[in-house]
């Protein structure tokens, strides 16, 4: 059995988790209660499509995707440079690599913020892509 979409999210997490600034992760289908007026970031993996990318029955599949961390910071606090920390964080061209899975990332951006009640959402889009054996 392969394993490796949820290699390339490893990968990513990893990562995430050697980010400076000490913030709390609100990890997938983990349980976590924000604590108010602290800073905290929530990754979501998200795969967008796979194709085979190689000749042959054999040949390698690409699969391209999004790795989103929301930036959630109190609500009314103002403008933070967290969002850019975590996009610079995750720069373009960097290699992820999680059992023998190699991401690369190709490019980093922020979307709009949203406020939520007590919290602003800032959205970092990390879009990266992944050679693989064929499934």
């Amino acid at each position: 059995m392969s394993t490796f979409f949820n290699d390339m999210q490893a990968a990513l997490d990893n990562r995430l988790n050697t980010i400076a600034g000490g913030y709390d992760i609100a990890w997938p289908n983990v349980p976590y209660e924000p604590v108010a007026g602290e800073t905290y970031l929530r990754p979501t993996f998200l795969p967008t499509v796979t194709e085979q990318a190689s000749m042959g029955t054999d040949g390698q599949d690409r699969t391209d995707a999004i790795y989103q961390i929301d930036v959630f910071t109190q609500a009314g606090s103002g403008r933070t440079a967290i969002p850019d920390a975590v996009a610079d964080h995750f720069k373009r061209g960097t290699d992820l690599t999680y059992n023998g899975t190699t991401v690369r990332v190709r490019n980093v951006s922020i979307a709009p913020a949203i406020i939520d009640g007590a919290w602003q959402q800032v959205p970092v889009s990390i879009d990266f892509y992944s050679y693989t054996d064929a499934r």
